[in-house]
């Protein structure tokens, strides 16, 4: 399968539970369940969709759409939420997750140790190729030891 050509509506938190929410503010069009970062320029409490390249390390999940310049609840550290699978590929549950540098911004693929990463969580489902599955948000930077 390709990437994930558009983003679907979803619950962030069907089925899922609250852990730390945080209160941003929306620096692009954000929808539920894409997963949001600070952008490299790196202004404060502003996040927009997650695009894996200009973007630093994930910070949680969005809750529910917003636009520039509007107030935005993201899901963070400890929460269960559900959110979209970007490459094609599909995660087995367990698997860490990340930020998928597809077109379609917000989306997670699975994140190996061979290479330095941004971490969003863990996947606690099977989450098939471009589709949804939940996880739990543990953002964090996972780097490969200097040899």
């Amino acid at each position: 399968m390709g990437d994930t050509t558009t983003f679907p509506s979803i619950n962030p938190l069907d089925g899922g539970r609250e852990g730390v929410i945080l209160n941003l503010i929306a620096g692009g069009t954000i929808k539920a369940g894409q997963v949001v970062a600070f952008n490299a320029t790196g202004v404060a409490k502003t996040v927009e969709a997650c695009n894996g390249e200009t973007t630093t390390a994930p910070i949680g999940v969005a809750l529910y759409d917003a636009t520039t310049g509007q107030r935005v609840a993201v899901a963070s550290t400890g929460s269960v939420v559900t959110v979209c699978e970007g490459p094609g590929a599909g995660c087995d549950a367990g698997d860490l997750v990340g930020p998928d540098d597809a077109a379609v911004l917000g989306c997670v693929k699975t994140v190996t140790s061979a290479a330095s990463a941004s971490v969003i969580g863990i996947a606690l489902d099977d989450i098939s190729a471009n589709g949804t599955g939940q996880i739990l948000v543990q953002p964090f930077y996972l780097s490969k030891a200097a040899s």
